[in-house]
């Protein structure tokens, strides 16, 4: 009775690593107290650069106006968006001057991977679609439900797939960690699992304020390499 009849990426990841967990979060719903911090942490950035990147997007579409424009429009979602969350409230701010001073290279290393990524294919290159998407799908006894950060959608020439990007602002070590355990990801394949009968790409976007090339650039894209197969995998999981 319990059981709960929604489930979301990371609760699967929950009931896949830990039953006793999903039990104890997801049926019985018990959870540590909140501790109240008015310093904004790792969380808050993670937060307030996924917001910053939807309105980006939202407002950018199709239009691409060059460098100097996009990063004047960043600077300025950027502040729009801290003093909507309330992130330079209290002692002056001072709390998000460390992400403020971090600011800079988390955007110019964007930048350097969106003219990358929209170069891709040539001129007709992936184009955005949507950002912080809802989408749900009912699988046996269960609603599938997930939020994507981001859909591009690749010319009919390369296909026309759907290519779920997720924002990630953890450290750079951890997404290498991610990429060498891919095929073992839950998330990726949870939220390809959402669009069914299309085909679909899917990688975590790491988003730091690191510098160098490669696996050190500032913003480096791990691409699935078999997304197809793992959302099918997951789905007759479920289902059995």
């Amino acid at each position: 009775a319990l059981v709960p009849q929604r489930l979301s990426a990371s609760a699967h990841t929950q009931l896949r690593q830990s039953p006793y967990r999903f039990f104890a979060l997801r049926q019985l719903r018990l959870s540590d107290a909140a501790e109240l911090d008015d310093e904004p942490d790792a969380r808050d950035l993670g937060n307030w650069l996924h917001r910053v990147l939807r309105r980006f997007h939202e407002d950018r579409r199709d239009h691409r106006p060059g460098r100097d424009a996009d990063r004047e429009h960043l600077n300025a979602l950027a502040r729009d968006e801290a003093d909507a969350m309330g992130l330079n409230a209290g002692e002056g701010g001072a709390g998000f001057l460390p992400y403020e001073a971090q600011w800079p290279q988390l955007r110019e290393g964007y930048l350097d991977w969106l003219a990358r990524h929209e170069a891709a294919d040539g001129a007709d290159g992936p184009r955005f679609e949507a950002a912080e998407h809802h989408l749900s799908r009912e699988l046996g006894r269960w609603t599938l439900v997930g939020q994507l950060d981001r859909i591009d959608r690749l010319p009919a020439s390369q296909g026309g797939h759907a290519f779920v990007i997720d924002y990630k602002t953890e450290g750079r070590s951890k997404i290498v960690e991610r990429r060498q355990q891919i095929h073992e990801d839950v998330q990726l394949a949870f939220y390809a699992a959402l669009l069914p009968g299309q085909p679909v790409r899917a990688g975590y976007l790491s988003i730091t304020d690191q510098r160098g090339t490669g696996d050190k650039s500032p913003t480096l894209l791990v691409e699935h390499p078999d997304i197809g197969s793992a959302a099918e995998r997951l789905v007759q999981g479920l289902v059995a």
